[in-house]
């Protein structure tokens, strides 16, 4: 016997034994260098992917639109802008900021506060950039010019300023900025529907909050989120400051209340009546489209000839803007808490009806001028019918029956004490001036949203009598919400008695019809 030194064997010292350690000894030397060449090969597909992953997210993150909004130092009134492209635009090119907001029914010269448009070529080249006399558009750059980004500044306190309404209009103060996106953000038509990347700074130490990503653990000074689109980043809010107050109240779809106080506030009671209300309008439609909602509550000294007390509904939050004697505090009436517990809930419905479900007109959005709409009595009327039935729905019966019957006989009181004009206009024509007038002339938006709700009422009635009690309303609007999900259009008005009957086997088709027709 030997020791082989190589292999590290001890094998008899034969001939034929010598042969095959002679062989094993060069498959194993075979197999040693097939080994380390498929571990090679293992390493440079590993190596290869990592450098594909990095050049897709390099690719992805070079495919978004970067909005980078500034907020240069504490009592500055104007926020900075500017829009880079991931790639250079051909000029020229048109720059747009609305002039309507979804669900606005107005027209609101957010352009009026807009200055300073610069735009910049790839080389660095300072671009002509000049506003059309009529329209929120400017022309950027001639032919033949490329354009790498574009700049501009919005004047904050001109803006609360002029516009009288309080829900209208982002603010600033000392130590808060509440920007409303569509107030804020222009858009390079033609790009509406390219993804967006949004990128926040603020003076140090500022907390920021933007609704596109809510977060209790808000950041300092700066923040990131994405939009899938240019409505998106419109319908979204940016909240920053040390005087902004925030709360997170967890449930199956978390609640962030946001708020900034000029006067007393019993931030927790007001938190727990929203909480109450979400959950309750959740419950009513039965999914969680969004996984956090946002109230921003503002509660502000009343400027002289300006109105408060209104609210608006976004994709997955809410502006509050409220004068300070609306606050919440120890001494406020059940009446209050109640009133603040249904305006909640109205417009948190208005996350899902119409957000989510709606007709002709609501979208595609028309940025630039206040759309004609056929359908605000559903929009409004509906939404607020859901809210009532989802508080209903939480509450003892007896509770519940009472708090139907007021809602309903004051919108039976709105009908009766209207302008014979107003009775007399079909629902589509009503709803068609209400597109322009809803809020301005409020006599259009009550009226609209009083003959909706109604109808609403009846057909739920109706529903649930044929049915036993087995289907009711919340199943047809179930079934719409379904639909629009499916379809990714807006649904025609004389589609929406289909959808319902439909859903729950009981023909609505002539309540529509009469109260759409003109009342007596």
């Amino acid at each position: 016997m030997r020791r082989d030194a190589e292999l590290g064997l001890t094998t008899p010292d034969t001939q034929p034994f010598a042969g095959f350690r002679c062989k094993e000894k060069k498959e194993m030397q075979r197999k040693n260098c097939l080994l380390v060449i498929g571990n090679a090969t293992i390493l440079l597909r590993l190596l290869v992917f990592a450098v594909l992953a990095v050049v897709c997210v390099a690719g992805r993150a070079q495919s978004t639109i970067i909005y980078d909004l500034g907020y240069s130092a504490p009592g500055d009134n104007r926020i900075s802008v500017r829009i880079t492209p991931p790639l250079p635009i051909a000029g020229p090119a048109i720059l747009v900021i609305p002039r309507t907001y979804p669900g606005g029914y107005s027209q609101v010269l957010y352009d009026s506060f807009v200055e300073n448009v610069i735009a910049i070529s790839q080389g660095g080249k300072t671009l002509k950039c000049m506003k059309e006399t009529d329209g929120p558009r400017w022309k950027i750059g001639q032919k033949g010019e490329d354009i790498a980004r574009i700049e501009y500044q919005v004047n904050i306190t001109n803006m609360e300023n002029q516009l009288l309404s309080a829900v209208d209009t982002s603010k600033v103060r000392p130590g808060y900025l509440g920007l409303l996106g569509y107030s804020i953000f222009a858009y390079v038509d033609g790009l509406e529907r390219e993804p967006i990347t949004l990128q926040v700074s603020a003076p140090e130490a500022w907390p920021v909050l933007t609704t596109l990503d809510p977060h209790l653990e808000v950041p300092k000074a700066t923040a990131r989120a994405e939009a899938a689109d240019y409505y998106s980043l419109a319908d979204s809010q940016v909240l920053l400051g040390p005087d902004l107050q925030l709360r997170r109240l967890d449930g199956k779809i978390a609640l962030i209340m946001a708020v900034y106080a000029e006067g007393e506030e019993d931030i927790a009671a007001d938190g727990k009546l929203a909480r109450e209300a979400l959950d309750r309008v959740q419950d009513y439609f039965g999914d969680t489209p969004f996984a956090t909602y946002t109230v921003q509550l503002e509660l502000l000294r009343p400027m002289a000839g300006h109105d408060y007390n209104f609210s608006q509904e976004h994709i997955n939050s809410g502006t509050f803007s409220f004068s300070t004697d609306s606050a919440i505090s120890a001494q406020s009436s059940l009446k209050q808490r109640e009133s603040n517990l249904f305006n909640y809930a109205h417009h948190m419905a208005h996350s899902w009806i119409p957000k989510r479900a709606y007709g002709a007109g609501y979208r595609p959005v028309t940025w630039e001028m206040a759309p004609v709409i056929d359908t605000i009595w559903f929009n409004e009327g509906f939404g607020r019918y859901a809210a009532l039935e989802a508080l209903v729905a939480g509450m003892p019966a007896a509770d519940g029956r009472v708090l139907r019957e007021v809602q309903l006989s004051r919108l039976r009181g709105i009908l009766d004490s209207a302008p014979p004009f107003l009775r007399q206009m079909p629902l589509v024509v009503l709803s068609r001036e209400a597109s322009f007038l809803y809020s301005s002339d409020f006599r259009t938006g009550m009226n609209v949203f009083a003959r909706g709700s109604l109808m609403a009422a009846e057909m739920d009635e109706r529903i649930q009598s044929k049915t036993q009690h087995k289907k009711s309303l919340r199943d047809g609007l179930r079934a719409m919400l379904s639909w629009s999900a499916r379809n990714q259009k807006p649904f025609q008005t004389n589609d929406i008695p289909t959808l319902i009957s439909n859903a729950t086997g009981v023909d609505v088709r002539d309540i529509f019809d009469r109260w759409m027709a003109p009342q007596p």
